[in-house]
C-alpha cells in the first residue's frame, strides 16, 4: 500500500509540531538527465520531531542544473530559475549533397 504524500515535509507526521531544520541532508544525483539536459540533484532531509521523538524523512529540495539554466525547487514547491531562458541553437552541419549516377561513371 503506497504512502499518503505529505503537504509539508518539516510537520512530524505523527503530531504535527512544526520542525525547524533536518538533522541530517544528503544529496541524491540522477543518472540520466532530463529532456532537456538537466541533471537533477535531489537534497534528502532526515527529520527528528522535539515533541514526540518521531523520525521520518522526506525530499528537502530539487536542483536541476545544466546547460546555460538553474532551477531550484524549494520546500513547498516555489520554483527559481536561474540564468538563461533561452534554449541554445545548435549548430547545423554542412549538407552534402551526393548523386548516384555521378558514383557509377568513375568507376
Amino acid at each position: 500500500m503506497p504512502k499518503r504524500k505529505q503537504k509539508e515535509i518539516d510537520i512530524c507526521p505523527n503530531c504535527g509540531t512544526k520542525v525547524d531544520k533536518p538533522v541530517k541532508t544528503w544529496n541524491l544525483v540522477s543518472p540520466l538527465p532530463d529532456a532537456e539536459g538537466r541533471i537533477t540533484i535531489t537534497v534528502m532531509g532526515s527529520y527528528v520531531c522535539p515533541n514526540c521523538g518521531y523520525k521520518w524523512r522526506g525530499v528537502v529540495s530539487k536542483i536541476k542544473a545544466g546547460g546555460s539554466s538553474v532551477e531550484i525547487q524549494g520546500k513547498n514547491g516555489t520554483v527559481k530559475k536561474i540564468g538563461d531562458e533561452k534554449p541554445e541553437k545548435r549548430d547545423e552541419g554542412e549538407i552534402i549533397e551526393l548523386d548516384l549516377s555521378d558514383l557509377d561513371e568513375e568507376e
